[in-house]
């Protein structure tokens, strides 16, 4: 994987994204788990759409999902200069400015969108950030990944105990840090709020790193653009209630916050991970009755 992934980063990104729309078009025409996640997912969160205007969405979906993994070698294969060479506009710069120029720390919520990637090599390059992220389980892939994400100049720290020690510590010190909004948590980390009209398992700690710190909190992302033309950083305001002390109220409103992300560009959202796997007590995994390989 390592050595596909370092193969990949020779390449000149409009060459390593046909490949990518390539894996993407393998997902589509076989009845893979990306593909039918993404249906059950796509037919949760969008029921009211036309069947074909939807298929044509997962579709596109799964031709991104394919970039994205290509897009790897780019961004863990190349250096700093290059990759950020790849930026083309970043909207909304003054929300990052006015933020850093601050005293009280900064909690950057970043939800699987676009290239993530992309968008740690630009957080990295204006500021010190540390970056809570789940390990591989492939212990060599994981001490390469770490080493590659860390060679921009970010600080990751692990899903674990320690982890959340530091992030706290970070925004404490005024620093920033950052998190994902949309993975699904453990039951006892998050409470269940709507998220595209579905109950979902919402992560509690947003709400808690910014009540406890008074962090001011930031939505980032950034998009692929058309033609191998690169890519653009976005920055906006969350939902003025994700700072509300109630819990459900500012977890509701971190999911508002990552649906208008989403709506930016729904064909490049992470629709092949499994948001919605625990549902409310009795509520059967809508993965096991859509029988999701």
């Amino acid at each position: 994987m390592i050595g596909l992934v370092r193969l990949l980063g020779l390449l000149p990104l409009g060459l390593t994204q046909r490949i990518g729309r390539g894996l993407g078009w393998l997902l589509w025409l076989r009845r893979t788990r990306s593909r039918e996640v993404a249906r059950v997912n796509l037919a949760l969160t969008a029921p009211d759409m036309d069947t074909a205007e939807r298929d044509q969405l997962l579709k596109k979906t799964l031709l991104h999902n394919g970039m994205t993994g290509a897009e790897m070698g780019v961004f863990w294969g190349k250096n700093t200069i290059d990759v950020l060479s790849l930026i083309r506009r970043v909207h909304n710069a003054k929300l990052l400015d006015d933020a850093l120029a601050d005293s009280q720390g900064v909690l950057i919520l970043a939800p699987h969108i676009g290239n993530w990637e992309q968008l740690n090599t630009y957080l990295s390059n204006r500021c010190q950030i540390t970056i809570m992220f789940k390990p591989a389980k492939n212990p060599l892939f994981d001490s390469w990944m770490r080493q590659r994400r860390q060679n921009t100049g970010a600080t990751l720290v692990p899903t674990t105990a320690g982890g959340v020690r530091a992030l706290f510590k970070t925004l404490q010190q005024g620093s920033v840090a950052g998190f994902l909004p949309d993975q699904e948590p453990e039951r006892r980390s998050g409470v269940i709020v709507p998220f595209m009209g579905v109950p979902t398992l919402t992560p509690r700690m947003p709400h808690e790193l910014l009540q406890r710190t008074g962090a001011r909190a930031l939505m980032a992302f950034a998009l692929r653009r058309p033609d191998a033309e690169g890519f653009d950083v976005h920055f906006l305001e969350p939902d003025a209630d994700i700072y509300s002390k109630d819990a459900d109220v500012a977890c509701t409103a971190l999911n508002r916050s990552v649906e208008q992300v989403v709506a930016m560009a729904p064909e490049q959202y992470q629709w092949t991970y499994k948001r919605f796997k625990r549902q409310p007590d009795g509520t059967p995994s809508p993965y096991k009755a859509a029988g999701v390989p």
